[in-house]
């Protein structure tokens, strides 16, 4: 029978694991934007062997699991490490670093096709007459480009940093102790999986539900920027 006192219980020894869910989720984010801004101007200038680099890249980060990319990261490297006899010894590196790694660079990847697709919709006419005044590319880029870049894929960011929020509740995989990897610990001393799962599924519910209610207002912000801007 379902535990109600039990369900409720479980709200303070969930709560603390918050922040680091939410470190995960904001430093991945933002390293995987600055990461995936400089792969996506790579492959738009198609700078020499770097844009190839970065097409396999993506590809894999893309076309495969992110539960296989840190089970690969944090039991593979190890082993790597050991059949290669480097006298390197990561026993004591915590499985967060593994995590932000590997959070960041899945991220980039997307990232990367999100910002390559919004430089490339804006009007090329806008960069001629740049050009034609005689900025230069720096200028174009800083000045027109990312600007408006940014306004264009505003919407498809913030969903990806909610997407990110979610898949955060892999960590647990490799010992992180964010909010599914607490509940996994509580339902297994417990045996009361479902009040313990049930409540983690409403503070997931409960973070997205307020990010949603501020990336909407931070998505009408911009509106209005956007149309002072043009």
């Amino acid at each position: 029978m379902f535990d109600l006192a039990y369900f409720f219980s479980t709200f303070s020894l969930l709560v603390p694991s918050l922040p680091i869910t939410l470190l995960i989720t904001v430093v991945s984010f933002f390293a995987g934007s600055v990461i995936g801004l400089f792969m996506a101007l790579a492959r738009i200038y198609r700078i020499f062997i770097v844009n190839n680099i970065v097409i396999v890249y993506v590809s894999f980060f893309r076309a495969t699991p992110l539960l296989v990319q840190l089970l690969m990261f944090y039991y593979g490297i190890p082993i790597f490490l050991r059949d290669f006899d480097i006298q390197i010894d990561i026993s004591s590196i915590d499985a967060i670093y593994y995590a932000l790694i590997v959070f960041s660079l899945y991220a980039s990847a997307y990232l990367c096709e999100i910002f390559r697709s919004a430089i490339l919709a804006i009007d090329k006419g806008q960069l001629e007459a740049a050009y034609s005044i005689g900025m230069s590319e720096c200028q174009v880029l800083r000045r027109i480009i990312l600007p408006q870049a940014i306004m264009i894929t505003l919407p498809n960011l913030l969903n990806f940093f909610i997407l990110q929020l979610k898949n955060t509740s892999l960590c647990s995989v490799i010992t992180v102790p964010e909010l599914m990897g607490i509940a996994d610990i509580e339902s297994g001393r417990s045996s009361k999986f479902l009040e313990v799962y049930c409540m983690a599924a409403l503070l997931y519910w409960g973070m997205c539900v307020v990010l949603e209610t501020l990336f909407f207002r931070l998505e009408k912000i911009a509106e209005r920027y956007k149309k002072s801007y043009l």
